[in-house]
């Protein structure tokens, strides 16, 4: 299936999409087990829970038998701990500032739809200028409901003037590709995010899969 004739956008998730945080969202979690004398969550156990939010890191290195009291406590303890070190870790993934060169010689325009609160999304873009400074940017707060919802991305569709049939979401969890499915979106899944084990990302049945971003020029026909 070529897409490239009809798409005018490309919206993309932020975390494990654009940049790679995952080292610093798992740090935030790591230095909080380590005060508390437990022990520390691995790098791969970090890449396969990091897109699933901070209660899930949080329960990864903590368990799942604590009161609703002591997980609150603790993800407001590790938000902290992340704002702290927010871009010590963090980078682009390979190829993407070349990927928006690419689309930016096209005339395609880009934004970010992500979960991650406007707080922490500002803080961090604040250090990738390009980022923020691209057409649209939808947090995980800006309306009521976020991702597995379409209505973040059909905002971001709006925001732009672009119709969703003709824009690809690009994403790299399940409800990424739900999200971009409900918004009548062309799907992309990233596949070089992170992809939990138990939930590989050829069974999320996007319309696409991409084991590096620069592999996006070529469902868009353009060359690298």
């Amino acid at each position: 299936m070529n897409d490239s004739m009809n798409i005018k956008a490309v919206l993309f998730d932020l975390d494990g999409t654009l940049l790679d945080t995952a080292l610093d969202l798992g740090g935030a979690v790591n230095r909080l087990l380590a005060r508390d004398n437990l022990p520390l969550l691995s790098d791969d156990l970090i890449y396969q829970t990091a897109s699933q939010g901070s209660l899930a890191l949080v329960k990864a290195g903590y368990g799942v038998d604590l009161s609703h009291e002591q997980y609150s406590a603790l993800r407001s303890e590790f938000l902290e701990n992340y704002t702290a070190y927010i871009n010590e870790q963090t980078s682009y993934f390979n190829g993407v500032n070349q990927l928006l060169d690419k689309l930016e010689e096209q005339n395609i325009v880009w934004g970010i739809v992500t979960n991650k609160p406007t707080l922490y999304t500002a803080q961090l873009l604040a250090h990738y200028p390009r980022l923020a400074n691209c057409a649209v940017v939808i947090c995980g707060d800006t309306l009521e409901v976020a991702k597995p919802s379409p209505r973040p991305l059909l905002l971001a569709a709006e925001k732009i003037n672009i119709s969703p049939a003709q824009i690809m979401y690009v994403g790299d969890a399940r409800t990424d590709i739900e999200a971009s499915v409900a918004a009548n979106m062309k799907s992309v899944a990233a596949n070089y995010g992170y992809i939990p084990e138990n939930d590989p990302a050829h069974t999320w049945h996007s319309d696409h899969l991409i084991d590096r971003c620069l592999d996006l020029c070529a469902i868009l026909a353009i060359n690298e």
